[in-house]
């Protein structure tokens, strides 16, 4: 096997995936509207609830941190919660509601109107995020879809106020579009509310 073809080409599509991903308009007017709303909900003195399955359960752990933690430069925190990190209520729920209703009964319990949800599912079609932001709407707390492909049965039952939808031929192309979304998802964050005042650097 040829290991240093597969490896040029893997960094190829991966780079054709984020120019595909810098030049879309669609993408861009969207992510910002969604940074816009996160910005607001932070004003207002709320905090960011995140949630995804399997490899988006790692990535809505490591906005999370970033956030709360750090990205780059050290500074007072922001307030984000992953939905993803608690085995106790996951597996209680899980069995005696089912799978579905992991994430719901979170939004239900913890999420109030001047919060914002940022749902991760490269399908758009995962169960238990649609039935997350169906809660969202009954709290009425703001949320946004980061997806791929054509944000599947989430964009089409228009679920989420904003929709962030990556391009790329598979799931790990996606993800890999999700990682830079996120990344600069943070720092604008960050960005913003340092200009705003409600954050401090060190």
């Amino acid at each position: 096997m040829d290991y240093k073809a597969y490896i040029r080409e893997s960094y190829q599509m991966a780079a054709q995936n984020m120019q595909a991903l810098a030049q879309s308009e669609e993408v861009i007017n969207s992510f910002a509207g969604a940074i816009n709303t996160i910005v607001e909900s932070y004003k207002k003195g709320g905090c960011m609830y995140i949630a995804g399955n399997g490899g988006s359960a790692a990535d809505a752990q490591h906005i999370s941190a970033e956030l709360v933690g750090k990205l780059a430069k050290d500074r007072t925190p922001i307030r984000a919660f992953a939905l993803t990190v608690d085995t106790s209520f996951l597996t209680a729920v899980g069995n005696d509601y089912g799978y579905d209703h992991i994430f719901s009964r979170q939004v239900m319990g913890l999420m109030k109107p001047e919060d914002t949800f940022l749902a991760i599912t490269t399908s758009g079609n995962s169960s238990n995020i649609i039935t997350a932001l169906e809660a969202c709407r009954k709290v009425g707390a703001k949320s946004i879809l980061l997806s791929g492909k054509d944000g599947g049965k989430i964009k089409q039952m228009g679920l989420a106020d904003h929709y962030i939808i990556a391009p790329g031929a598979n799931t790990a192309n996606i993800q890999e579009a999700h990682i830079v979304t996120y990344h600069t998802l943070c720092f604008m964050i960050e960005k913003a509310l340092v200009e705003a005042g409600l954050v401090k650097y060190f």
